[in-house]
């Protein structure tokens, strides 16, 4: 038996939303890469692509409050049903490839959180060789990350809150300590602001300068507001009284464009950008744990603190960055291991999977589904780090891929929007209702994600070339192919028993 839905208060839900949409990692890599800059695309892509894609999303989840198929109701039910379950399909395989991805780094901020240092790029741990111990440690993850999904949504949920809260500490640090900074050196905030403005870019290549280095961030600023597409979909467990969900999307939205103003503004008038390039390891993926060295010496030189005082410190504020990115990284991945799934099976025509994977355990969860989900996940993990070279290649080739194949269902949201509010007859929280409205926000959506996309393929040909260029494109060509067949097959299956 499904459980009943929650009724979690504005306040958690707000903070759910708020914290699962805003990446630290996002903000101190948007600092890193582009320095003040990255304040311009961040505030095209709030205004032109997340403010019209969280209005549009609001109206939606007013509209369909007890929906298991979130998106891929709102688009069968306004484009087609083919449709709707080829764009859950993509959604579904990024979601699924990045999960992989993510338990792949899962153990890096729990070693650091442990012995404040990345044990994954040491060869060996007390004599045996680091990749087979944290092959094992990714399995151990995958297990526990599948016990706390079948436990049901509320074990989530709590995951969920305790990351939220978590990072609004490591903000409320971050931008507390370069204030601090700032106020002590005010003679250095202005040469900070202008090197944050004026230097190279991460993106500058050879082959791409000036303006067209900083295309390829805009996708990136794009994705830097993903998450709404999730969040949305477990609106059937949250509950909507009053719209208390769509508002808190509003809200919520609001708060994350302010956060990121905030922290990464901070970060340039407390850091100097060249300073901070030169002594920072321009690893992304471990990136944030550099930059909260950095400000943690600078401030606690500033403050003349000793050097025990200064070591204390700088612990403190790498293990506690190491333990809210650890934490979020388990909410985050108990999230996407049960929402794009439960989405794409529940959501609509039940028919075209196995029966097997229809089961449902006492607390609602597809469990077969999620058992089957975690053992290609744990086989795949296990097959990255026996290092075959066609292994690898073939991973590194998804990866590239779900950058297109993550940003389509944004697409068709927006596209099957206008038709929702030419058809839907039902009372819902109506926040447009001008033609020219509705078209200009299906339009803005629409525009930045593909010229966001555009901006991608482009740079990605410009630098690495047309294969690498062409995989961007061929990802979500061979999910949506692979879909549409499942997907006639069924359909042929059902006239020939009828």
């Amino acid at each position: 038996m499904e459980q009943k839905s929650q009724d979690f208060s504005s306040k958690k839900i707000v903070l759910i939303i708020t914290t699962t949409v805003f990446s630290f990692s996002s903000s101190t890599t948007a600092f890193f890469s582009m320095g003040l800059s990255s304040l311009f695309w961040l505030a095209l892509a709030a205004l032109f692509y997340f403010i019209p894609f969280a209005l549009i999303n609001s109206e939606f989840t007013s509209a369909y409050p007890k929906s298991k198929g979130s998106l891929y109701q709102w688009i069968s039910e306004n484009l087609s049903q083919r449709i709707a379950f080829i764009t859950t399909f993509i959604w579904y395989s990024s979601y699924f490839i990045w999960m992989m991805s993510l338990f792949t780094k899962l153990w890096i901020p729990f070693g650091i959180m442990l012995f404040g240092k990345d044990i994954s790029k040491l060869d060996f741990i007390y004599g045996i060789p680091t990749k087979w111990i944290l092959t094992l440690l990714c399995i151990v993850g995958v297990i526990i990350l599948t016990t706390i999904i079948k436990r049901g949504f509320v074990k989530i949920a709590r995951w969920l809150v305790i990351g939220g809260i978590c990072m609004s500490i490591l903000v409320f640090i971050t931008i507390t300590s370069n204030l601090i900074i700032s106020f002590i050196h005010p003679d250095q905030i202005i040469p900070n602001i202008k090197s944050s403005i004026d230097s190279p870019t991460f993106f500058e290549t050879d082959k791409l300068t000036g303006f067209a280095a900083q295309l390829p961030f805009f996708i990136f600023a794009i994705t830097a507001f993903g998450g709404l597409d999730t969040i949305s979909s477990l609106i059937d467990k949250v509950g909507n009284k009053k719209n208390k969900f769509s508002k808190a999307i509003l809200i919520g939205g609001v708060l994350v464009f302010i956060v990121y103003f905030l922290d990464i503004l901070t970060w340039s008038m407390g850091s100097n950008f060249v300073e901070v390039h030169s002594q920072v390891d321009q690893h992304l993926g471990n990136l944030m744990y550099g930059l909260m060295d950095v400000l943690s010496k600078e401030l606690a030189s500033s403050l003349h603190f000793s050097s025990g005082a200064t070591y204390f410190i700088n612990q403190l504020f790498i293990r506690f960055t190491a333990l809210t990115l650890f934490v979020s990284y388990i909410g985050l991945l108990a999230t996407i291991g049960y929402a794009p799934l439960k989405v794409l099976i529940q959501g609509g025509d039940s028919s075209l999977f196995p029966k097997f994977l229809l089961k449902e355990n006492k607390n609602g969860i597809l469990v077969n589904a999620v058992h089957t989900q975690a053992l290609i996940i744990a086989v795949f993990v296990v097959l990255l780090s026996l290092g075959s070279a066609l292994v690898s290649s073939l991973y590194n080739q998804l990866t590239l891929m779900t950058n297109l194949s993550r940003s389509l269902p944004y697409l068709l949201i927006a596209l099957s929007y206008p038709f929702f509010k030419a058809k839907f007859k039902g009372e819902y929280m109506q926040l447009i209702k001008h033609k020219w409205q509705i078209y200009f926000l299906t339009s803005s959506v629409f525009l930045c994600v593909f010229l966001a996309v555009s901006f991608e393929v482009y740079s990605t040909f410009i630098n690495d070339g047309f294969t690498s260029a062409l995989f961007l494109i061929i990802g979500p060509l061979l999910a949506g192919t692979a879909a549409n067949i499942i997907y006639k097959r069924n359909q042929k299956r059902k006239l020939q028993v009828q």
